[in-house]
This record gives structure tokens, sequence and C-alpha cells, in this order.
């Protein structure tokens, strides 16, 4: 092939992948402008709750401007500590732009199905269906059913320190069954203080994405009863509920605290 054929080839090559490269940095200037929407919102509440001593919305301006965006919109309320923004930011195709909210009310956004029930000890059951679908195994876990929604709530008010996959591996029930296998396992871990003890609730299997859908990151606040998930088909299930923990310690393999202690029997 001559040399002018080579280069006309590798010109066309070059024409062909320049929308690729737009269109992959366009995705990116997507995910920076939602990341940079989610921090702010979560510095704002912070403030808004006193976690932080700053005014909320020059809080999450900070937080915006680090990241090289700029906000739009503040708003706060301050009987619910919550905080939303509008940030934007320039992106190959224009301008791309992210809404989010955050504090202790950020559960009840779009689609969000209403608060689980909260019993007189401040506890709640943690998901849509009053039952359990099998007791204790891996120690004191338990799986409790759901219905088709699939909500899961926050047991008690905590902080989330995990909304993602867990980093574990195949578990041993999968070795012997495959077919349940279904990938890495996505779980919501919540720090919890009650009558000066530390604890901390885990949710397994849930949705990927779901915790992210309600507003929840690791260290967003929440309270007993809000919707912190959709149960999934993550991790190793024969099918959709929940693999629920109370620990004293982050894990959510072999728990040591009796959870019907705190939510109550089904």
């Amino acid at each position: 092939m001559s040399a002018p054929a080579l280069l006309a080839c590798a010109g066309a090559a070059f024409c062909l992948a320049l929308p690729v490269i737009v269109a992959s940095s366009q995705i990116e200037a997507e995910h920076r402008v939602a990341a940079a929407a989610d921090a702010a919102a979560i510095a704002a509440a912070d403030a808004l709750g006193g976690w932080i001593d700053a005014e909320p919305c020059e809080v999450a301006h900070e937080v915006v401007a680090a990241l090289e965006a700029r906000l739009l919109r503040c708003l706060t309320d301050a009987v619910y500590a919550e905080a939303r923004v509008e940030v934007e930011l320039t992106a190959p195709l224009g301008v791309a732009e992210a809404a989010a909210r955050a504090g202790p009310g950020a559960a009840s956004g779009v689609d969000a199905a209403p608060d689980g029930p909260v019993g007189s000890n401040g506890w709640a059951w943690p998901s849509d269906a009053r039952a359990v679908s099998q007791g204790f195994h891996d120690g004191l876990s338990i799986d409790l059913a759901v219905t088709g929604e699939g909500a899961l709530y926050a047991p008690y008010a905590g902080v989330v320190v995990l909304a993602g996959p867990d980093g574990g591996g195949v578990p041993e029930p999968c070795l012997a069954q495959p077919e349940w296998w279904r990938g890495p396992n996505f779980s919501v871990v919540i720090r919890h203080e009650y009558r000066e003890r530390v604890l901390y609730s885990s949710h397994n299997h849930v949705a990927p994405a779901s915790p992210q859908r309600f507003g929840l990151t690791p260290g967003s606040r929440v309270r007993a009863g809000q919707r912190v998930a959709t149960a999934g088909m993550s991790g190793c299930t024969s099918g959709p509920h929940t693999h629920f923990t109370l620990s004293s310690s982050p894990v959510n393999a072999h728990p040591d605290i009796d959870p019907f202690a705190y939510i109550g029997p089904p």
C-alpha cells in the first residue's frame, strides 16, 4: 500500500475516533458534576446540622469551586437540616448540570417509597414486609422478606458508612450452588448510637446504585424508617430479600448482636 493511502486511512481513523473521544469526555464531565453536586449538598446539610461551623451555602460554594464547577442554586431547610443544590460545569458538548440534596429527609426524593413504621423504642423494621424468610445463620444474621417494591429502611437513626460493593469474594454457599452467585454483593452499612452503645446495621443483596437513587452516600445521616435502598439480587442469593445484620463492629458478616432485641419480633 502506498504512503498516501496509509496517511488517508490514518486520517480517517482519527476522524472516526473524534466523536468517541468527545462522547467519553462528555460522560466524564457528567460524572464530575454529579459528584460535585453530591459533595456540595452533603457539606451544606452538615453545616445545617451543626457538624460544620459555617454558613451552609457558602460551604457548598467552596466545595463546588474546589471541584472546578459552578454553584447555580442552593436551597436549605433548617427544620429538616436538608440542603438542595444545582451545579454546572463546562463540558465538551456545552454545559453539564446536576442536582442533589442531602440531609435526614433526603430519602423522600423522586419515586421514594413512604417511610417504614417506627416502634416506641425508636427502631424500625428494616424491610417493607414484616416477615423472616430465614432465621439465624452466619452468626446472628437473619433474612427478611420484601414485597415486590423491595423497600429497605434504616432500622435506627445513624450515619451511612458504606453504600456499595462490600469487596468480599464468593461465599461458601455459592461455591456449592454456583447458580446463586450474581456478582459482587452490594451493601448498606449504617453506624448507630443507641443508649451509649455504638452498633452497625447492614442490608445485603441490595440493588446496585439504589442507595444513591435515594440520595445516600457514605457520610449521609439517616433517620429510623428512612428508605435507604431497594432489595435486589447482588451477591450470593436465590431470590430478592435482605440479609440483615446488627453488629458491634462495621461488618456485614458473622454479626454478634441479636437484631430482634432491637427491631422487635416479625
